[in-house]
């Protein structure tokens, strides 16, 4: 069960997590003082993102705290690695000055679907290239180097379900692990067995709160039901859940984002993650991106129920697109995404490889 913790609570836990950090900090600086005043940075950072604003609910899972879906939750080494990076790239170290936080790793070409906005549209369907443990020679060296979140995509991931659960395996109580997925084959069965695996959480990605829309939009007649299923699955098994909303033009016009929202309230998620529209893929060379009205209204959305008492019951709605009004992207510097052949890019929407010797002298300034 997720429990939403609010009030009081809150904020005990949120002091908690502080200390936590600054404790991080005093043994990477070996200086309390110079901790306190990077974690001061970093808070200012984190509010300044946030329109000058902070959090109002987190959400308790097993033990743990959690705020969004890119921060890992609290109490866990995940936690302790995925900060202590982040306190190295507001104030690198004479020893360390690499600062990725999380690398994406697209496990597989394989998808069900066929979806109107696929960035990786011209490779899906291909024959897989990297072998599991191709795999684990790319992933562990990331892993040894401090990176504190691994998050699988694909195509698909969980098309390829017993390499993901030995993937997970693999990094379980070292990384915070998360799959991106449209909830392809999710049992509940599967679903127990990711999370024995180590997977802390699964964002489920929803286009459309019509089922038949949604459908449509993903080409196949099962999709709305593998979302309304995996839901409930991840939920039932303690998996924390997100939703990815990749809205249309119309949709936003519509009102239809709010609707999205209300559907998760009523399903018990506690995150909507709402992400802008990218000329790659299926949709290169579109006309497709969010007028500054739109783009507009889905921040108002995302301030109006994140911070109002009114909607404290609601999900946490993201904007990461918002957030880049306040803060440059971090692809290439605090995450870097790693495809099915083995290439590293800064993001999963940006096709500009990574030079190999770049990333080995330093992660953190592979895309500098």
């Amino acid at each position: 069960m997720i429990k939403r913790v609010v009030g009081f609570e809150y904020h005990a836990i949120r002091v908690l997590m502080l200390i936590n950090i600054w404790w991080i900090g005093t043994r990477l600086y070996k200086n309390p003082f110079k901790s306190f005043i990077v974690l001061v940075k970093l808070l200012k950072n984190f509010k300044r993102m946030m329109g000058g604003k902070t959090l109002v609910r987190a959400f308790k899972i097993e033990g743990k705290y959690a705020w969004d879906m890119f921060n890992p939750a609290w109490p866990s080494p995940g936690f302790n690695a995925f900060f202590k990076r982040h306190l190295i790239e507001i104030q690198a170290t004479q020893a360390d000055s690499r600062a990725l936080r999380r690398l994406i790793v697209a496990i597989t070409k394989r998808c069900p679907l066929a979806c109107a906005h696929c960035s990786e549209a011209a490779t899906l369907y291909q024959k897989d290239v990297l072998s599991l443990t191709d795999y684990y020679h790319k992933i562990d060296p990331f892993v040894e180097q401090g990176v504190g979140q691994l998050v699988f995509s694909g195509g698909e991931p969980l098309s390829r379900f017993d390499d993901l659960i030995s993937l997970l395996e693999r990094y379980q109580n070292r990384c915070d692990q998360w799959v991106y997925t449209s909830g392809y084959g999710l049992t509940l069965d599967r679903a127990k067995r990711l999370k024995d695996a180590g997977l802390n959480g699964m964002a489920i990605s929803l286009d459309h709160f019509d089922p038949n829309e949604h459908n449509a939009f993903r080409g196949n007649s099962n999709s709305f039901e593998w979302v309304d299923q995996s839901v409930s699955h991840c939920l039932e098994v303690g998996i924390l859940v997100a939703l990815n909303v990749c809205p249309t033009r119309e949709l936003v016009d519509e009102y239809g984002v709010e609707r999205i929202i209300e559907w998760a309230k009523n399903k018990g998620v506690p995150i909507v993650n709402i992400l802008e529209p990218r000329a790659v893929g299926n949709y290169q060379d579109k006309d497709i991106a969010l007028n500054p009205k739109q783009l507009d209204h889905l921040w108002n959305l995302s301030e109006r129920y994140n911070f109002e008492k009114a909607h404290v019951t609601y999900p946490t709605v993201l904007f990461p697109a918002g957030y880049r009004k306040q803060m440059t992207c971090g692809g290439g510097r605090s995450y870097i995404f790693l495809d099915f052949d083995g290439q590293l890019y800064p993001c999963p929407f940006c096709k500009l490889p990574l030079p190999k010797e770049r990333v080995e002298e330093s992660l953190c300034e592979a895309a500098a």
